[in-house]
């Protein structure tokens, strides 16, 4: 019996249009693993549509004000409710794909899922969060410093102040909770980390400003279960000062190297590291780990539960190098989402509480 795949994507964040990207792929990969998939794509004002021409309808409302058609939304709930679907593939990212609103709709009426949980998803997405995860583990990182939107409003050159005071120029200033390098800016000066502050504070209420480590870029993929499956190396050499959003997406500038040229050294704290990291926050199924490697050391950056999945796109493209196609490692992300819900509901059922 043909597995049938919800694939999700959209949303409401400025990554919308990333989403539809990622998403066109995954349902081509999906499709050739042999798996029925229904597109199901959530608009930029939170209306949700079914079908093939979901992608048409998401592409067509960008910057458009529009009605939401309510009845639509209910429907394509409905068949979640109703087992239309065998397992939900979440590929919004942002905000209520990446911070674990899906992932919780899918707990809530039990179908499996691809990817983390809600625990690992919001823990991921929000930057501080897991800042603080991995310095309670000693995992080396940047130096950091929190800001809020009500002290930055409060006492703007205060912050400026406090900053200074902690880290030296240049500094990355980042949202807490946004992806794809949105609302990323690097600062040199006290006038630019003024402004780069301004921008960070309209993605969200609480920013981080961090040390820039100079060196290089270096990701990982990571497929599994509680051991998972760990990539070699690929280093990113943007053409910028970063890989912002346009080299990711827009540009063909940016060189990789895949496999990245690494000592065993390195590449033995780029295992512990992401393994460790990885069981802290709880991931499942999928995740890319960011890392900045300098003459200093291995420094982990980030954990991205729902990473990009573009023809051009890391995440994929370090795994394929390992020998796992894109529709071979669809077929691994759907059967470990099975394999998931088959547990959670032995764990879940009232029958197995009186036997505990």
């Amino acid at each position: 019996m043909t597995v049938h795949v919800a694939l999700i994507f959209g949303g409401e964040s400025p990554e919308h249009e990333v989403s539809i990207v990622s998403a066109r792929f995954v349902a081509a990969q999906l499709r050739e693993a042999g798996y029925d998939v229904t597109p199901v794509g959530i608009d930029v004002l939170g209306g949700w549509h079914k079908g093939e021409d979901s992608f048409v309808s998401l592409a067509e409302r960008v910057d458009q004000d529009f009605a939401v058609d309510l009845s639509q939304r209910a429907a394509c709930l409905t068949d979640l409710v109703n087992g239309a679907f065998d397992v939900v593939f979440p590929l919004v990212h942002g905000v209520t794909g990446e911070d674990g609103s899906i992932q919780g709709m899918c707990e809530l009426f039990g179908i499996p899922y691809v990817g983390g949980d809600p625990l690992c998803q919001a823990l991921c997405y929000d930057k501080l969060s897991t800042r603080m995860i991995l310095k309670h583990l000693g995992l080396p990182q940047p130096d950091y410093v929190p800001v809020y939107r009500d002290t930055f409003v409060g006492g703007r050159y205060w912050v400026l102040d406090q900053v200074e005071a902690s880290l030296h120029y240049p500094v990355f200033v980042k949202p807490s909770r946004t992806g794809s390098s949105i609302g990323i800016t690097k600062a040199h000066s006290r006038n630019e980390l003024m402004t780069a502050l301004e921008t960070a504070f309209q993605y969200d209420r609480r920013v981080i400003v961090e040390q820039t480590i100079s060196g290089r870029e270096i990701e990982v993929a990571l497929l599994g279960d509680f051991t998972p499956l760990i990539s070699a190396p690929g280093e990113i050499i943007p053409e910028n000062e970063f890989y912002d959003y346009d080299e990711k997406y827009v540009k063909n500038t940016t060189l990789f190297e895949v496999p990245a040229s690494m000592s065993v050294e390195q590449l033995q704290q780029l295992a512990e590291y992401a393994t460790t990291a990885w069981r802290a926050t709880n991931c499942y199924g999928m995740a890319r780990v960011d890392f900045m490697v300098s003459e200093s050391g291995v420094y982990l950056n980030e954990i991205n539960t729902v990473p990009g999945f573009t023809e051009i796109s890391m995440y994929p493209r370090l795994l394929r190098e390992g020998g796992l196609t894109p529709p071979e490692l669809m077929s691994r992300l759907v059967e470990l989402a099975i394999d998931r819900g088959k547990h959670i509901r032995r764990y879940s059922s009232r029958s197995d509480w009186y036997k505990s």
